[in-house]
């Protein structure tokens, strides 16, 4: 592993990017709709996008919806509910049918659970349910045991961890498979892979990327597949703000 990041090496024609959200584009933080991608940010991915052509997509546990909102104006490929939904280069999305009754009756039960204690938070995200601790971490053992007793009810479902957060899946698709999926279709075909993620979720997509001869960045601590790693989130966007202004003359303005 090293923790010099590409540069000057990357070839605009020939590089596929996929940015997780929170903890990558975003910061993290207590309350999930409070997250927010600063508009410096927003605006290097946009001379990416513009300068590989389309060849970038964002890969992330939230939904394709709530991306649009956070990435406003841009609508990017992208692939949501970490990888359960996904929206092409040309604008398709496909979603896998899910048990829609059973994502309601595990949101109830979620919602009962943080009514019952302060600070928790629940959050349903189309095909999966998630319960956020951040704010009492004295909670995790609690909130997890819950989340394992739900998933032995609801084989179907996937459970899933991340930072200060437990959430079940309707789907057991991952960001690996939707980021293989988008390798296989234009403009990413035939590219470069480049995935940047933070969270133990992500590691999907270190795999899947490793498997394609790419490039894997984890950002922060932690035992990870990813080929690189760079210490804290402002590191990337120092990495992000350098490769942007060397890029700038390939990417039409707004």
């Amino acid at each position: 592993m090293t923790e010099t990041l590409p540069r000057d090496s990357l070839d605009p024609a020939k590089t596929a990017f996929f940015f997780d959200c929170d903890g990558t584009l975003a910061a993290i933080v207590d309350q999930p709709d409070a997250a927010r991608v600063e508009p410096e940010i927003v605006e290097f991915v946009r001379i990416l996008h513009a300068a590989t052509d389309g060849a970038l997509a964002v890969v992330s546990g939230r939904s394709i919806a709530q991306l649009d909102v956070m990435l406003a104006p841009l609508v990017l490929p992208a692939a949501g509910v970490h990888g359960v939904e996904r929206r092409d280069g040309a604008g398709t999305i496909y979603r896998p049918e899910f048990d829609a009754a059973a994502v309601l009756q595990i949101a109830a039960r979620l919602d009962e659970f943080a009514a019952q204690h302060e600070g928790l938070v629940s959050e349903v995200k189309s095909a999966s349910v998630a319960i956020h601790y951040r704010m009492c971490p004295e909670l995790e053992g609690e909130a997890l045991s819950l989340m394992t007793d739900i998933a032995s009810q609801y084989p179907e479902f996937r459970l899933l961890r991340g930072k200060m957060v437990a959430e079940l899946s309707a789907s057991h698709r991952n960001k690996g498979d939707a980021l293989e999926d988008f390798m296989r279709e234009a403009p990413f075909r035939g590219r470069l892979p480049i995935f940047v993620g933070d969270d133990v979720t992500d590691e999907d997509g270190f795999v899947a990327v490793s498997k394609l001869n790419g490039i894997g960045i984890k950002i922060g601590a932690g035992t990870t597949s990813a080929t690189h790693r760079v210490g804290t989130l402002h590191d990337f966007h120092d990495w992000l703000r350098q490769l942007s202004q060397t890029w700038t003359a390939a990417a039409p303005a707004l």
